[in-house]
This record gives C-alpha cells, structure tokens and sequence, in this order.
C-alpha cells in the first residue's frame, strides 16, 4: 500500500520566483527514416569533418633530358650550394647506362666515406635541379692495388735461408715446418 502524503499549502511569500527561463533554439525534428538509435558515448561518422584533400601542382608533361654538361653544371653547384666544393671536386660525375642514373668516380681513396653522410642532400639538390624525382647515382669507389707477393714454401723457406743460415739446423729438428 503506498502512504500518500498530504498536500500542504504553503503561503505565497515563501514560494521564490521562477527563474527565467532561457529560450532554447527550436530544431526541427529528424524524418522517422534518419532516425537511428545511438549508442551512449558513441561517434558519428558523419559528425567528423572530413578534410579537403590538397591540390598538388601539376606535373611537367615535357621534361628536358639530362645531358653530361648540366650534369656537370648541376654538380658545381650543389657543391657550392651545400659547402662541400671540395668534397665534390674529389669526383667526376657522369651519365650511367640507364636514364636517371648516374655514375660517380672518386678520384681519391677517402671519397666515398666522406661523401656517405651528404648523399641525400647532394642527391635532393639534383634532382630538384634536373626535375628528375627518381634519379640515383652509384658510387665507385678508388681502390689502391699492390702486387701481392705469392711465395711457395720452398721459395720461402730460400728465401729465409739466404738471410740466416742457422735455419738449415732448425729444418733438421723440424722437417715439416713449410706449412
């Protein structure tokens, strides 16, 4: 059973005044088809504001083709460009056998370790330069070559022989020492 209370009349001094109320923007009501139930703490895909995609400048149709002296051209000046005039002139640089590639010769041995950690600032400047987004380059490093002396063991051991003679003693003791 439920316990009802009575209604008490309370004076009209002590009842506050109302508060305004403020006015609430009127929307109009969604059609029954877009009606759709939403779960609690839900997002709506097509609340989120999709962003307007960036208009790239448009491509070159006609690029010029590279050619040993703008290579050459291009080249001085990424040196001079970028500081490294001396590093560069450490090289010669030329067309490679397919289209966007190039080929660079060191002159000297310490070359291609040096030019390692400008690689991509050189290879950036060029191709902006020659409007070639894809060109590559190859680096062929300068080796010094020395003859290497071959010696058989007999011509060793003659060899040694000439210089001190007591090792005819020692080859008595040990007669297997040639290998």
């Amino acid at each position: 059973m439920e316990e009802r209370r009575p209604e008490v009349e309370t004076p009209a001094a002590e009842v506050a005044p109302a508060a305004p109320v403020a006015a609430q923007p009127v929307t109009p009501k969604p059609q029954p088809s877009a009606v759709r139930p939403k779960l609690a703490g839900s997002i709506s895909i097509g609340s989120i504001a999709v962003p307007a995609p960036k208009q790239e400048a448009p491509l070159q149709a006609e690029v010029k083709p590279l050619t040993q002296e703008d290579l050459e051209r291009y080249w001085k000046e990424a040196g001079d460009e970028l500081g490294l005039s001396n590093l560069l002139s450490e090289a010669t640089v030329s067309l490679g056998e397919h289209t966007g590639r190039i080929e660079i010769d060191a002159l000297s041995v310490s070359f291609s370790d040096e030019f390692k950690p400008h690689r991509t600032d050189v290879m950036q400047l060029l191709r902006k330069k020659a409007s070639m987004p894809m060109l590559d380059c190859r680096v062929t490093p300068k080796f010094v070559e020395s003859k290497a002396l071959l010696y058989s063991p007999t011509e060793k051991y003659n060899a040694m022989l000439q210089r001190n003679p007591q090792l005819q003693e020692l080859r008595k003791l040990f007669p297997q020492i040639d290998y």
